[in-house]
């Protein structure tokens, strides 16, 4: 049996835990003996990290439980330092349909988004030797702003005071923001005004 330490993942699906298994001749109970002896925490059926210091990555999980998805929206922006608040549900967003999954590791809240807007401003991200996926500063503001129910902001001035005011967003750090990557993701055809708006201002931001 490989050892769980060696996996290049510390999250894994039942199936490749099968295979790795393939010397026992009952490998679910060995599955069973790993779980209730913690080296395996259950995240959802047929899903499982593997515990120690340092590999509990809670976006690669959050990438793992609902795929495809990114990591976005408040979750994004506090990494990147744009929100300075504390963020204790780790937000995605995905396609197909929007859920929350409350685990062990902690809350995991997904929302749903069309296709063609999906596919933009998604980096690779790698922190302690572990990959995952996130929304760009610029994208995971933008996400932000569409998945918000019922927001009405007709003007710049209005966007302004919503980015500082309700989102409390530091203005320096906007105006560190890719406004062309902005208006790109505005021209995806998903709440194009509203996403025109925000690009609008982060670029009336830069220019003063």
């Amino acid at each position: 049996m490989h050892t769980l330490a060696a996996l290049p993942s510390p999250v894994i699906n039942h199936a490749s835990l099968v295979a790795m298994l393939d010397d026992y001749a009952r490998p679910n109970d060995k599955i069973s003996a790993l779980i209730s002896s913690r080296a395996l925490l259950p995240l959802k059926r047929g899903l499982y990290l593997v515990a120690g210091v340092g590999r509990q990555s809670l976006e690669l999980i959050a990438n793992h439980l609902v795929g495809p998805s990114y990591i976005s929206r408040y979750w994004a922006l506090a990494y990147y330092g744009l929100l300075s608040e504390r963020v204790s549900v780790i937000t995605s967003m995905c396609l197909n349909r929007s859920r929350q999954l409350d685990t062990e590791m902690g809350v995991f809240h997904y929302q749903a988004i069309p296709a063609a807007y999906y596919s933009v401003g998604i980096n690779s991200i790698e922190k302690d030797g572990i990959a995952f996926m996130m929304a760009t500063p610029e994208k995971a503001l933008a996400d932000l702003l569409v998945s918000t129910r019922q927001l009405r902001i007709q003007s710049q001035t209005a966007m302004l005071s919503y980015l500082n005011h309700d989102l409390r967003l530091d203005e320096d750090e906007l105006t560190t923001l890719d406004v062309a990557q902005l208006y790109s993701i505005a021209g995806q055809g998903y709440k194009t005004l509203l996403l025109t708006h925000l690009a609008k201002t982060i670029e009336g931001l830069s220019h003063d």
